[in-house]
C-alpha cells in the first residue's frame, strides 16, 4: 500500500466489525522509503516469503529489530502519535488493522504498552506454527479467512471479551476509501459513563492515549482525508472539523506528522494517502 507498483488485497471480516477494519496483503518487487502517518490502530504483519525490510521504527529510540531478522517475522505495532519509518527492498506481508481495543483483546497488553512501539506478538501463541499455516494456504482470501477465525477465537476466548463488546458496539466509520474496500472506523466512547479517574485509566488501557487526545486524533485523520481528496481550502476543512481556525489545523497536523498541511499535499503518496513516498 506504500508504493504504486504493488499487488493489493483487501479483505473485510465481517466476523469481526468494530475490531478489525481490515486484512490486506501487499506485495511489491519495488524498493521503497515510506512515512506511514499516524493511524491510532493496532497492527499486525506478517512478513511472508521474499520480504526483505532495510529499516523500521516509529520510535527511532525504541525496538530496533527489524521484522525479517532472525525468526522475527510476526510483529505488531501501533502509531498513535508518531508516523512508522520503514524502508524496504521488496514486501510481502499480510497486515490486520485493528482498532486500539486488539490490544488488550487480542495481544494480552494494554494500549498503552505498545504505544509507537513495534514489537514480537509472542501472546499469540507459536508463531512459527501461525506463519506455516498461512504460507501454506494458496490464496489470499484462504489467509485472510484464516486469520479471520483465528482472531475471532482468541477475541471470544478472552477474558476481555464483554469489555471489549461493549467498546465496539458504538464504533463508527471514519473514512471509506476509493481504493477497493478500504474503509477506516473510529471509537466511540462518548456513552460510556464512569467516574473521571476511571474513564481515564480506561482510556489509557484501551485506547493507549486520553480520549481527547484520540478525538484530536480522529480530526487529524480527518483533516489528512480532506487535504488530500478535497477541494476545499484549509481554512473551510478546519472550520468543517471544528478546529479553532487553519493555523489551529496546521499545528495539530504537524505534531502528527512533521508535515504542514501544504507539504503533505504536496507530498508523493503511496495507494493509500497516510503513506508518504520519500525520495
Amino acid at each position: 500500500m506504500a508504493d504504486n507498483n504493488s499487488e493489493i488485497n483487501i479483505h473485510i471480516p465481517k466476523s469481526l466489525t468494530g475490531l478489525v477494519d481490515m486484512i490486506g496483503q501487499h506485495k511489491s518487487e519495488t524498493p521503497c522509503h515510506f512515512m506511514a502517518l499516524p493511524n491510532s490502530k493496532v497492527e499486525l504483519m506478517f512478513l511472508m516469503e521474499g520480504s526483505e525490510f532495510e529499516s523500521f521504527h516509529i520510535d527511532a529510540h525504541k525496538s530496533q529489530f527489524l521484522p525479517n531478522d532472525s525468526n522475527q517475522f510476526v510483529m505488531a505495532f501501533s502509531s498513535q502519535t508518531l508516523p512508522v519509518q520503514a524502508k524496504y527492498r521488496r514486501l510481502n506481508a499480510i497486515n490486520v488493522v485493528m482498532n486500539p481495543v486488539a490490544a488488550l483483546a487480542i495481544l494480552e497488553i494494554p494500549a498503552k504498552e505498545i504505544k509507537d512501539l513495534h514489537i514480537e506478538p509472542t501472546a499469540l501463541g507459536n508463531l512459527n506454527q501461525l506463519r506455516d499455516e498461512l504460507t501454506n494456504l494458496e490464496t489470499f482470501q484462504q489467509r485472510a479467512h484464516y486469520l479471520e477465525k483465528f482472531l475471532y477465537n482468541r477475541l471470544y476466548t478472552s477474558k476481555h471479551f464483554k469489555k471489549t463488546q461493549n467498546l465496539i458496539d458504538n464504533v463508527k466509520i471514519l473514512h471509506i476509501g476509493c481504493y477497493s474496500s478500504f474503509l477506516e472506523t473510529e471509537m466511540n466512547l462518548d456513552k460510556i459513563y464512569y467516574s473521571r479517574s476511571h474513564f481515564h485509566r480506561l482510556c489509557k488501557d484501551w485506547l493507549g492515549v486520553t480520549y481527547d487526545e484520540y478525538k484530536l486524533h480522529k480530526k487529524f485523520r480527518k483533516a489528512m482525508y480532506a487535504i488530500n481528496h478535497d477541494k476545499l481550502s484549509l481554512t473551510e476543512i478546519a472550520y468543517g472539523l471544528e478546529f479553532y481556525d487553519s493555523s489551529h489545523l496546521t499545528r495539530i497536523f504537524k505534531r502528527f506528522t512533521g508535515l504542514s498541511p501544504s507539504e503533505y499535499k504536496n507530498s508523493k503518496k503511496g495507494l493509500i494517502p497516510e503513506f508518504v513516498l520519500i525520495e
